[in-house]
């Protein structure tokens, strides 16, 4: 996921900072400093924008207490030709969860709710089971991804851009079998910060959005939304994933209640201020200081993660304690942050489109810094299943072209008495009986195939977030079968044979005396 990231001035003193100035350049300007090689870090960045076919993405590097770069790179809106600057917003993803974790530990340090308190003390009837009984997760169990809601569950995330849409949201979950003790184990699930927001909405009396945009703008991130209170479309960048090959416009289904978890929209001029602000910047009241380092302390308790990373409030936190991040997908954007707080640096790339690339840039840019060599590239997911469904796809076409032409042979064979129907008896009935196993024997495979391919989850919502060539390829698979057994059906019953002679007439035959 490639992220976008720069610094926004928190209040009037600092408008006249190098990040301000830069945000007045020109869009593909980047401000640079003595201690940055620029043309370093755009050279990196170019080359890998360039495998990973994305069309437009912003950087953002803080160093100590200051921005030290930041530059837009491709375009916002490849259709209107439109560059990406540090000002264009992006949706962020599942970076959006850091920013829910921070606001419900503004309202724990308000004295307004516990992080121990079971969430049904804010939202009763979300009733959750584990083996059948009735399961206590609490706030603290949804921050850190310990509350046993599986992954799978972000099938239920209804589509709905309404005003009750993250009500809506977490009435899905209600009466779901949690896969692990609230408190036992680390899974990752989305709906968990949705959850939070409504607890926020609650506890604040407001909406979760207003509430979010009171906080940010307290932070000085002005430019920093929710999806929803966007009013001026033209500042955000167009999304794009593949299909058939390259990048293409796709406009994602409407997910307001998953807004919590991923769903705020920002720009790099905010990011800048964001990765600062992390970094304990001295423009900040102490308040926010220790809610903020609380932010970053992650749950223990549980085995880290298979990368060896701890969950905190919205961050992934090293089992050192050295680094904090977070990657951020949705369907045509993604982001990523990662903070290296020992050595005062931060990194923020945000992009308009789902790719692998977002985390390599960011994670390429911090080893730069550090006058590392950039770690080895990593397979994209999404153009790798693309190629593999174009390539399957070329395969059951010439597959579905020769059946299709054997097929359309078969009238006229019946016609020219080439063909003649056989009742299927005896043997000929148990090859039409194996006939219709071997096919339910396929379909039953495919679909679990599939489920095993998708984690799960259902067809609709691999639609949204897969390439389009991925859907082409499952519905080909059950159309190529169905054909398939179709045609061995006609074969079966009506076998090909030497074309009838037509009869000989009576011969006389004299008796022999």
């Amino acid at each position: 996921m490639v992220k976008k990231l720069a610094f926004y001035v928190l209040m009037a003193a600092l408008l006249c900072s190098p990040i301000s100035a830069a945000a007045q350049e020109d869009a593909h300007s980047g401000k640079e400093h003595s201690n940055v090689d620029a043309a370093a870090i755009e050279r990196f960045v170019q080359a890998q924008l360039e495998n990973a076919q994305s069309p437009g993405a912003a950087v953002v590097i803080v160093s100590g207490n200051r921005v030290v770069y930041a530059k837009g790179f491709g375009v916002a809106d490849r259709e209107a030709g439109i560059p990406a600057t540090s000002s264009t917003l992006f949706e962020l993803g599942s970076t959006s969860k850091a920013f829910t974790g921070l606001a419900l530990l503004q309202l724990e340090q308000q004295g307004a709710l516990r992080l121990d308190d079971p969430v049904t003390r804010y939202i009763p009837w979300l009733q959750l089971t584990y083996k059948g009984q009735a399961a206590n997760v609490t706030l603290a169990h949804l921050l850190h991804h310990t509350s046993g809601v599986p992954f799978a569950s972000l099938a239920s995330i209804p589509i709905d851009s309404g005003e009750q849409a993250l009500e809506q949201t977490v009435r899905a979950l209600s009466g779901a079998e949690l896969d692990d003790r609230p408190g036992g184990r680390y899974q990752y699930a989305t709906i968990n910060y949705d959850v939070l927001g409504l607890v926020i909405q609650q506890v604040s009396g407001m909406s979760y959005e207003a509430y979010m945009s009171q906080m940010l703008q307290r932070l000085g991130m002005n430019d920093t939304v929710p999806a929803a209170q966007l009013t001026d479309r033209q500042r955000l960048a167009k999304g794009y994933k593949f299909a058939f090959g390259s990048p293409r416009l796709f406009e994602a289904p409407a997910y307001r209640g998953n807004t919590p978890a991923g769903y705020i929209l920002s720009n790099a001029d905010d990011i800048g201020r964001w990765l600062l602000l992390q970094l304990g910047t001295d423009r900040m009241s102490e308040g926010d200081r220790a809610m903020i380092e609380r932010s970053h302390r992650p749950d223990t308790a549980v085995v880290p993660d298979t990368n060896q990373n701890y969950y905190a409030a919205g961050w992934f936190v090293s089992v050192d304690g050295e680094e904090w991040s977070h990657q951020g997908s949705n369907p045509n954007f993604s982001s990523y942050f990662i903070v290296r707080p020992q050595e005062r640096l931060g990194v923020g790339v945000l992009a308009n489109i789902n790719s692998a690339y977002t985390f390599h840039i960011g994670k390429g840019l911090m080893r730069l810094l550090r006058e590392q060599e950039p770690p080895p590239v990593e397979a994209d997911y999404y153009p790798q299943l693309d190629r593999i469904a174009m390539v399957a796809l070329i395969v059951i076409s010439v597959i579905t072209i020769v059946l299709a032409s054997a097929a359309i042979r078969i009238p006229g064979q019946l016609r020219h008495q080439r063909r003649a129907f056989v009742p299927p008896k005896g043997r000929r009935s148990i090859g039409l009986g194996a006939a219709f196993v071997l096919t339910g024997a396929y379909f039953w495979g495919i679909g679990g195939l599939l489920g095993k391919a998708f984690a799960g989850l259902p067809l609709d919502v691999v639609a949204v977030w897969s390439p389009v060539t991925v859907i082409w390829l499952v519905y080909a698979l059950y159309i190529v079968g169905g054909i398939t057994f179709l045609f061995f059906i006609a074969v079966w019953l009506f076998p090909a044979g030497k074309r009838r002679s037509e009869p000989l007439p009576p011969i006389a035959i004299e008796e022999v005396k």
